[in-house]
């Protein structure tokens, strides 16, 4: 057998496609040395290409996957127990094993499994020894939850994860509408250069009053803001564990008034100056802000150590119940005192060697406190928007940030030697390098994905819908060498039904829906997936225009969410306009001839929308907001189609309403080529709220579907 076969045979057992069609239709495979480097990522004991180490790392992986009796997690859908592989020497006879079923409320099943009631599947030959694979059943009518699987097979005993869930998501049946803001980009007349937790409060209970459900918003989670390393990206976390403390509104924290200090210092003319300067400017400075808020919620911190009360007890009870914020506040003091990332620290600190008590304890008691108010706040906030109908629509990053807390708390849940990424595709010839360090999916399995259940409870906890980044992930993941181009990468494969299930079980649990974002090159496969799991898909208008078909539009799915457009991708105005074919000229992407094909054929989808949508909206009245009353009126027209869909929710672009041109994300660009992240909206939320066109939208949305059920 020839190095090609053999190594692609030894590919596929570690779960390596390396073969693949990319985003341009084009069939594409992997280098062998990217092949190699992906191998040694994942734990192969491979040296290099040569016979003799790749049948032994070959015989290595098979002989992992046949001593091992049972997976290390199991699924059993719908609570009907299902059946599972049971490998043992194939000269076994009778009892095979004794399994013990320790289920999430502490009940116990019990049950043998004998050769003669076990059928044969599968058999193999690992170092002389025949293996047979027999399918063994579960109990039946297990009820949903995280149950433990004991088998025992001679004196020894092996444990795997069994997750019964729902074969379908979490779906309350309604047809509403939502409105979307960043929230780095909302702002009031009270808010301090970036928009906090009281802003989007504001915007919820605007949205709410005029029958919408749901505000979107990107990641709020923590994120580096100091200066090394620097990270504003809501892409890129620190921790999918904890919020971001830069979105805290101090004065609304119960302990602000009784703070004199606190409030003194908010008083303080110095300290309105910075306010002022920052809200003047158009463009968010991260690290200014934080700065600013830091200050205050270090003063507050102080203020409970040093005032015996219930709030100082709440405090320490919170800390006492959440240990790894502990670790996490040591983390960041630890990375602030050396000013460098995690992996250039002495010995590179890892967790096990961390004594708080060595740490600067006013930089742990800071970040502890800003977790403890943040989740507060983020409590209170999902409850009162509760209360008056309007649920938060949260997002679930893909990848954390390489030097962030849960890569240096968890290191082994990561295949650091590879990056996240994407193939190339028509907008990035050389594909796509996300810089997040790549989930290792075996040690996930062996980890019993708690750390993906505890992301994804993380947010859903406080969220009536969130949005999975890059769904795709959830069957396979692209992934880059480290030193290797994005264009030399290859996908590897996860445990779909696993991540699956857990999404379906922690959907129900919460209540949340969930929504799988498929843009991109999306395999068939994944699509079907989502439909049969109940996971909304992603229907995003500007990608669905036809010129030339009966009909220009494509069909919204059913259940989807759907929107004009997103936050990586033109505004409505822009994508009118062509300004994203304008911006890859000026970056070099396009050349002046390819940019007229381009813009030729953004003018036929114009065309298309224009003559696809021939209901005419009430045209926009206020000239001075809106310069062109014709686009508003195509923006209503194309709303009123998605609210008229099948679609469980529409989400609306505030800032289309006003024609904002300039998008807040261009992938692929850095900091010096578009201020990414950082756009405050063109108004504050008070003149927000009283802009014609912005009142206007709502009512075609809620005329449309007014909360009824599908």
């Amino acid at each position: 057998m020839g190095l090609r076969p053999t190594l692609h045979r030894l590919a596929r057992l570690h779960g390596i496609q390396a073969a693949y069609t990319d985003g341009c239709g084009v069939r594409r495979r992997a280098s062998h040395e990217s092949i190699l480097a992906l191998l040694q990522t994942l734990g192969a004991p491979l040296a290099s290409l040569g016979p003799r180490d790749l049948a032994a790392a070959t015989e290595a992986r098979r002989r992992a996957m046949w001593s091992r009796p049972v997976e290390p997690v199991l699924v059993a859908w719908n609570g009907r127990g299902g059946d599972f592989l049971l490998r043992t020497p194939e000269t076994a006879r009778g009892l095979l094993a004794r399994c013990r079923l320790r289920l999430e409320d502490g009940r116990t099943r019990s049950w043998t499994i004998r050769s003669g009631r076990a059928r044969v599947i599968e058999s193999a030959t690992v170092d002389g020894k025949r293996y047979a694979a027999r399918r063994s059943p579960l109990p039946r009518r297990l009820p949903d939850g995280y149950h433990d699987l004991h088998v025992e097979i001679g004196n020894r005993t092996w444990s795997a994860l069994v997750v019964a869930a729902p074969v379908r998501a979490y779906d309350d049946g309604e047809r509403s509408w939502g409105a979307f803001l960043p929230l780095h980009a909302v702002h009031s007349a009270n808010s301090w250069g970036v928009g906090d937790f009281t802003d989007l409060d504001a915007l919820a209970r605007w949205v709410g009053a005029r029958g919408g459900r749901a505000v979107g918003l990107l990641p709020a989670l923590a994120a580096f803001l100091g200066e090394c390393p620097f990270e504003p990206s809501p892409y890129l976390p620190v921790s999918r564990l904890f919020w971001n403390e830069l979105h805290v509104d101090p004065r609304r924290l119960p302990e602000f008034e009784p703070c004199e200090p606190a409030r003194r210092l908010v008083a303080s003319r110095a300290f309105r100056r910075r306010i002022g300067v920052l809200r003047a400017a158009p463009l968010v400075d991260y690290r200014k802000a934080m700065a600013l808020r830091r200050q205050v919620l270090e003063s507050l911190a102080r203020a409970i150590e040093e005032r015996p009360g219930r709030v100082r007890e709440d405090f320490r009870a919170w800390a006492k119940r959440h240990p790894v914020a502990q670790e996490y506040a040591a983390f960041r003091a630890i990375g602030e005192r050396l000013e460098r990332p995690w992996p250039a620290w002495p010995a590179a600190l890892p967790p096990a060697q961390i004594r708080v008590e060595a740490v600067d304890r006013d930089a742990v008691r800071y970040h502890l406190y800003a977790q403890w108010a943040a989740a507060r706040q983020v409590a209170r906030l999902a409850h009162d928007a509760g209360a008056r109908g309007v649920g938060l629509y949260l997002d679930v990053p893909v990848g954390v940030h390489p030097d962030g807390f849960d890569v240096w708390r968890r290191p082994a849940l990561f295949a650091r030697g590879a990056a996240l990424g994407a193939p190339p595709d028509p907008l990035f010839a050389d594909g796509q390098d996300w810089s997040a360090p790549a989930p290792h999916p075996e040690a996930a399995r062996q980890d019993r994905y708690a750390y993906f259940r505890a992301g994804l409870a993380h947010q859903m906890a406080h969220a009536t819908a969130v949005r999975l980044d890059h769904v795709m992930g959830l069957h396979r993941l692209f992934w880059i060498p480290r030193g290797a181009s994005a264009a030399d990468g290859a996908y590897v494969r996860n445990p779909a039904d696993e991540l699956f299930a857990i999404v379906c079980l922690e959907s129900h649990r919460h209540r949340t829906r969930v929504v799988g974002e498929n843009l991109g090159t999306v395999p068939r496969t994944v699509n079907a997936a989502l439909s049969r799991h109940g996971l909304a898909q992603l229907h995003v208008a500007q990608f669905g225009i036809a010129p030339g078909a009966a009909d220009p539009l494509a069909r919204v799915p059913r259940r989807a969410f759907a929107c004009v457009n997103t936050h990586d991708t033109p505004t409505f105005a822009g994508f009118l306009a062509g300004r994203d074919i304008d911006e890859r000229v000026e970056r070099g992407i396009l050349d002046a001839g390819r940019a007229a094909e381009e813009h030729l054929r953004r003018q036929d989808e114009i065309f298309a929308l224009r003559d696809a949508l021939q209901r005419v909206v009430q045209p926009a009245t206020d000239t001075s907001v809106a310069p062109d009353a014709a686009d508003l009126d195509l923006l209503r027209a194309c709303l009123d189609r998605l609210a008229r869909s099948e679609a469980g929710m529409v989400i609306v672009n505030l800032e289309d309403l006003w024609l904002e041109v300039n998008p807040q994300n261009v992938p692929g660009t850095g900091p010096r080529q578009h201020p990414n992240w950082r756009r405050r909206a063109r108004y504050a939320l008070e003149r927000l709220m009283r802009i014609p066109e912005v009142k206007a939208v709502p009512g075609v949305l809620h005329r449309s579907r007014p909360g009824s059920r599908a």
